[in-house]
């Protein structure tokens, strides 16, 4: 199949697609479209789409367990009272793990895990575009010194 000619840049809800089928490339379209809200024939021709212009090169399967993913936190600052409203958005993104309110200068710090940079990047720039948010900066977790497990207790 030949790329589409008629490049045209990705919006947020591109993006979201394309980082739900790298997570699970045989997610069906309709269960796509309830992960971000459209419908199912929406998304079917959104995915077309993104075949053509060939930002989907094919489907695959990876096997056994990925322990390679990266992780990274997306420090984020909102526009305007809507902190609630841009928290909701961000529960519509798989690799935002946690989302935390915090006091200063930075309103919401989310822990981000993506199969790759390019997937991290992809979701920051996806939730820079989101209406709401005046600025992000990420900080790529390069080594986990120690994890504390939380106590049963």
């Amino acid at each position: 199949m030949q790329p589409d000619i008629t490049a045209r840049v990705l919006d947020p809800l591109d993006l979201q697609l394309l980082a739900l089928l790298e997570m699970d490339g045989r997610m069906s379209h309709a269960r796509l479209a309830r992960r971000v809200g459209r419908s199912r024939s929406a998304i079917q021709e959104r995915i077309e789409r993104l075949e053509r212009m060939g930002h989907i090169a094919g489907y695959t399967i990876r096997r056994g367990n990925r322990t390679t993913d990266v992780h990274a936190y997306l420090l984020v600052c909102a526009s305007g009272p809507g902190q609630d409203a841009l928290a909701a958005a961000l529960e519509a993104f798989p690799e935002v793990r946690v989302c935390d309110a915090v006091s200063g200068e930075t309103d919401l710090i989310l822990q981000v895990q993506a199969p790759d940079v390019a997937a991290i990047d992809r979701v920051r720039a996806a939730i820079a575009a989101l209406p709401g948010v005046s600025r992000t900066r990420t900080a790529l977790v390069m080594q986990t010194r120690f994890h504390r497990a939380q106590d049963a207790g």
